[in-house]
């Protein structure tokens, strides 16, 4: 079950129309690759982390650790990825980390409080 402290109706809202799109696209270009798609998936759900903590702080004034048991989102896709996330009042940086295509070498997908812009630090 998903947890999501105070009320989140609005950034929730955004991130399922994302999500949504996100497999539409998926669907309209079904010739893409199973890691094209994880990592398309998980530059929406990183996205979609976005949103949430920008919700977050606007409520609370500081921002939180998705990450972290009992405080955290518990979401199930998360599981898949290892997970970096750098949180201060006024600031946060999130990483997630995976093998998509088996060959060993691990990428790093970045986002930060700046905007809902994922940066591909090391390739996959």
């Amino acid at each position: 079950m998903m947890y999501l402290p105070g009320n989140w109706r609005p950034a929730l809202g955004v991130a399922l129309m994302v999500l949504l799109l996100v497999g539409l696209g998926i669907a309209r270009f079904s010739g893409l690759t199973s890691e094209q798609q994880q990592e398309i998936e998980l530059e929406a759900g990183l996205e979609q982390l976005y949103w949430v903590e920008r919700g977050y702080q606007a409520e609370h004034g500081h921002f939180f650790d998705p990450t972290a048991p009992g405080l955290g989102l518990g979401w199930e896709w998360m599981a898949a990825y290892q997970w970096d996330a750098r949180i201060r009042p006024d600031a946060f940086w999130i990483a997630a980390q995976a093998d998509l295509n088996g060959d060993g070498q691990v990428g790093m997908w970045v986002i930060d409080e700046r905007a809902p812009v994922v940066h591909r630090l090391a390739p996959d």
